[in-house]
């Protein structure tokens, strides 16, 4: 259970080292939005029955002009379709192309993907190693796990519950990616470990057990990697105590407060009043996550952002500092076709932290690709690189490799690498912004030993490097040790991945081969973890170039001048969507897609889906947009025609405020915003049948037989 203050203690965010931070209200001012998912009194309870009440088709509420005239004589409908094109076959493209299939009408997608594979770098292979007996085991080359967004302050993971549950009509009708049952919690590890300067350093967990009280005090004692933690950790907590007093009087332009940047050592050196703890400690939780730098990174476009914006502008003990754009998603999922299996995952989500597949997350690249494959209006082109883009004639160019001559589209939706994509469009330097943007290259290594138990007594997640460890001539990063993070039955053996490079490698003019790599892992793990580097090894190495984005200082600046440079040269046709503008992380990056997919199919910012369903109860988006008419206020579209729209915005008129209890699939969240008990059953009112929904339009007779959550009442 997260605690009241998630940043009381220092510690807690040395226990999510290789964990993403994610994800009466405060007047500001007459101009200020109010946005609150609470609803009138009147009409509380009635809201969560409204879920399961109406029928289970959606409405979207509004269209564009080019969709209603699709629709509304024979005339029309001879019209040719919409051609828009994804670029980039990673989670971000997948994503896109899925939504785009789904709600953008009488249009084709066309997605280019550069290699022969889709996925980005979700990648893995399985090495027979049983010397001719059946058996195998995983190397993994990518992301191979997820975190639930139960202990976040943002919704991108109901992205991915939307999406496992796509085109389900029924209750019960198979969803067409078919992961729901493939998708699991995933038990963590435990043990987590820095290696300063010489030697592995158990980081202390919240188990309360003599070993780990006794470790942990031996290891204070002992270990230079705590040297002037103590008296940080107290400047940290006086600080963060001041900032939960209530009553405290606003600056006189609160805007400006948020309109500052500093990297994430000059924040975290000016809150604890001393370097050390940055360059010994949160050096190396940066290195796991971002591969990067903590003198470049952004700390508001980082893990310590709700650290940075509480103490940068402080609400009161029992807020959150949240985003305009994740109520917008929460309402939106709310409304959706999936909305009850989404809502029925959300729930069962709050109990897990780690989300995996039997494969890592080779189900999930898998099954978003079969299902494209399916779509009548999605074609695939691999091995087909985009060298150029180009506005003529109210539609985008495009030219790939294979062919000089260009294809049209009425509008393309970029999710390549930013500084990639300033590198093809024409004429070019129309995105000088972009251009400036960096990501880090990172070599991956897969090593697995037939000796089991080669670690000897170390389990646990793994261990990472700070970048004041001496002697690192290798620029490793860190060691997972995936022996411990197992999700299938294997061969035994020892299994571990070492990731070498990162913002190491920036000013390298060239890169070691896959073939130096594997023997520079072996040579980290021969010192780190006295493992023989004669000992027999299966090795496999990639070289992921390019593959994690970095938010450097000034990036809301850099993105706000790329949304006009856009603009500009392409005149609203081609849209920017992933990691290099938003959030890093998977389920980031499929709500990037969502974003891109859902602005595009239906010509208009949020909402996107307004559901009028039978009965009397309003959908969940009525209240907020009644309530914004008469302050004045309209729901911001944060999405734009470019992608970046939210980053011209007044960041403080982008966030507000809100009582962490009322935010759902938490683990903080209050009885009033649950859906489910503990049990797992359907809350249901005076009068409603169980399951809390009335049977709608296009459910089965199997359906009416079952609740909502899929228990045969027969």
């Amino acid at each position: 259970m997260t605690s009241r203050r998630p940043e009381d203690v220092f510690i807690a965010l040395l226990r999510s080292v290789y964990q993403r931070a994610q994800h009466g209200t405060i007047q500001w001012g007459p101009a200020r939005p109010v946005l609150s998912l609470e609803l009138p009194s009147t009409q509380r309870l009635s809201s969560r029955q409204a879920i399961g009440r109406r029928g289970l088709h959606s409405s979207s509420g509004h269209v564009s002009r080019a969709q209603r005239r699709a629709y509304a004589t024979s005339e029309a409908r001879k019209e040719a379709p919409r051609e828009i094109a994804v670029l980039g076959g990673g989670i971000t493209g997948l994503t896109t192309a899925h939504y785009l299939a789904r709600h953008a009408t009488n249009a084709n997608i066309t997605l280019y993907e550069a290699s022969g594979n889709l996925g980005g770098w979700v990648e893995a292979e399985r090495a027979q190693v049983n010397k001719g007996q059946p058996g195998d085991v995983l190397l993994q080359h990518g992301p191979r796990m997820l975190r639930s967004g139960a202990s976040s302050q943002k919704y991108d993971d109901l992205v991915l519950y939307d999406v496992s549950f796509a085109d389900v009509c029924a209750l019960r009708q198979l969803a067409s990616l078919e992961m729901q049952h493939k998708i699991r919690p995933f038990a963590d590890p435990g043990n987590r470990y820095l290696y300063y300067p010489d030697r592995l350093v158990k980081l202390p967990s919240g188990e309360l057990s003599v070993d780990n009280i006794v470790g942990t005090i031996r290891s204070w004692l002992n270990d230079s990697i705590w040297d002037g933690t103590l008296r940080s950790f107290y400047n940290y907590w006086t600080k963060y105590q001041r900032s939960l007093v209530p009553g405290q009087i606003l600056p006189a332009s609160p805007a400006k407060m948020l309109e500052k940047d500093e990297s994430v050592g000059e924040f975290m050196t000016r809150v604890f009043e001393d370097d050390r703890p940055v360059k010994n400690m949160l050096s190396g939780i940066m290195h796991g996550i971002y591969g990067g730098d903590v003198n470049k990174l952004s700390a508001k476009h980082t893990m310590l952002d709700r650290m940075w914006y509480q103490l940068t502008l402080p609400v009161p003990e029992g807020q959150i500092w949240m985003a305009n754009k994740d109520w917008y998603l929460l309402y939106d999922t709310l409304n959706g076709p999936n909305r009850l299996k989404v809502i029925e995952t959300a729930e069962k989500a709050i109990s897990w932290n780690t989300l995996a597949f039997d494969d890592g997350l080779l189900s999930l690249v898998d099954g978003l690709v079969k299902d494209l494959e399916k779509q009548s209006n999605v074609t695939i082109k691999y091995d087909a690189p985009v060298t150029s883009l180009s506005y003529n004639n109210d539609q985008v160019s495009v030219i790939t490799a294979k062919t000089d001559q260009p294809n049209n589209y009425d509008q393309v939706i970029s999710t390549l690498f930013s500084r990639h994509l300033s590198q093809i469009v024409q004429p070019p330097n129309s995105l000088p912004s972009l251009a400036e943007t960096h990501a880090i290259t990172i070599m991956v290594v897969n090593l697995w030993y037939p000796t089991p138990g080669l670690l000897r007594d170390i389990r646990g997640f793994g261990y990472l490097i700070p970048s004041s460890t001496p002697d690192n001539d290798e620029c490793a990063l860190g060691v997972l040790f995936d022996s411990d993070l197992q999700t299938r039955d294997e061969v035994p053996g020892t299994k571990l991945t070492v990731m070498l490079g990162g913002h190491h490698w920036d000013e390298w003019e060239s890169l070691p081969t896959e073939e130096m790599g594997a023997e520079m892992a072996k040579q980290i793990v021969k010192r780190h973890l006295g493992i023989d580097d004669k000992e027999e090894v299966v090795v496999s190495s990639r070289l992921c170039r390019e593959c994690l984005p970095q938010h450097y200082v000034g990036h809301r600046e850099r993105m706000n001048k790329a949304h006009y440079e856009l603009l500009s040269t392409f005149q609203g046709k081609l849209t920017v969507a992933g990691p290099s503008y938003t959030t890093i992380g998977v389920i980031p990056s499929m709500r990037a897609g969502f974003d891109a997919a859902m602005r595009v199919a239906r010509g208009h910012g949020p909402p996107w889906f307004r559901y009028s369903g039978s009965g009397s109860q309003p959908d969940w988006w009525t209240p907020i947009l009644k309530r914004n008419e008469q302050t004045g206020w309209k729901i911001r579209d944060h999405v734009g025609a470019t992608g970046l729209e939210g980053f011209t915005e007044s960041e403080f008129h982008c966030m507000y405020p809100s009582p962490k209890e009322s935010l759902m699939f938490r683990k903080w969240t209050g009885a009033h915003s649950r859906f489910l008990d503990d049990d797992g059953q359907w809350i249901t009112s005076e009068g409603q049948e169980p399951g809390g929904f009335r049977v709608g339009n296009g459910v089965t007779e199997q359906d009416k037989n079952e609740d909502a959550s899929g228990q045969d009442r027969k």
